[in-house]
């Protein structure tokens, strides 16, 4: 299901794609900021994974545009259909749970006229984060830089930018871990990478993301996009 809230004859040049699974109680403090800090150039694009606390009916009071999957299928899916229904040029992926600063997307849109991505990296504010996640993402993102040579300073953020001609080539399928997916992908593109640091907020409503379940797809998928080629035929998941 795709629900258009409004039209304009403006061309979008922005997409915003807010993936959220069962997150009525962010999602609407996100879109609201959402809509004071863009303009026609952008669409803002909900992705329902298959909810069942009527997320969808949250997002219906905003214009914006709604799919919902009739299943949880993942982030990484919803990812993908986001990527695939854009019609920006320029991709930008923020979570539904207000913990990402919505006012530093101009800024992203602005550098991705002259980069391939752009990176929202959860430098301040990390005591918002769980001690455990933290030690699992110091682990992983100095995995992540050191062997993919990922030079901006937070692989696994859920804020980031890309251009979709891009994001095309590096289309997210791990379930817990699509973000890190991609920017492992960017990297070995060798992709123009620029880096934000961000402030990490507190979650509004409860985590979705199991810490064990994630840090193991983030582990597997280290490995296996070592095989992984743009074209995708080397990548065994």
């Amino acid at each position: 299901m795709d629900t258009a809230r409004h039209k304009t004859d403006k061309p979008v040049i922005t997409s915003v794609i807010v993936p959220a699974y069962n997150e009525r109680q962010g999602l609407p403090i996100v879109l609201e900021k959402l809509l004071k800090i863009t303009n026609n150039n952008y669409e803002v694009i909900v992705i329902d994974d298959g909810s069942n606390d009527g997320t969808s009916e949250v997002a219906a009071s905003f214009p914006v545009r709604i799919i919902k999957h009739e299943k949880n299928l993942g982030k990484g899916e919803a990812i993908k259909t986001g990527i695939k229904n854009a019609r920006g040029q320029n991709i930008i992926c923020i979570d539904a749970d207000d913990t990402y600063p919505v006012d530093v997307i101009p800024q992203m849109a602005e550098y991705l006229q002259s980069y391939d991505v752009v990176i929202g990296s959860r430098f301040y504010g990390r005591q918002n984060i769980p001690r455990f996640n933290r030690l699992g993402n110091y682990i992983i993102r100095n995995l992540i830089k050191y062997i993919y040579g990922f030079k901006p300073f937070d692989p696994l953020t859920g804020l980031w930018g890309v251009k979709k001609q891009y994001a095309e080539k590096i289309l997210p399928y791990a379930r817990y871990a699509p973000d890190a997916e991609m920017q492992m992908k960017a990297a070995r593109m060798k992709l123009r990478m620029q880096d934000i640091r961000i402030n990490y907020g507190a979650r509004v409503g409860d985590t979705k993301l199991p810490s064990v379940k994630g840090g193991y797809e983030h582990f597997k998928l280290i490995l296996t996009l070592l095989r992984w080629r743009p074209d995708g035929k080397v990548y065994n998941q």
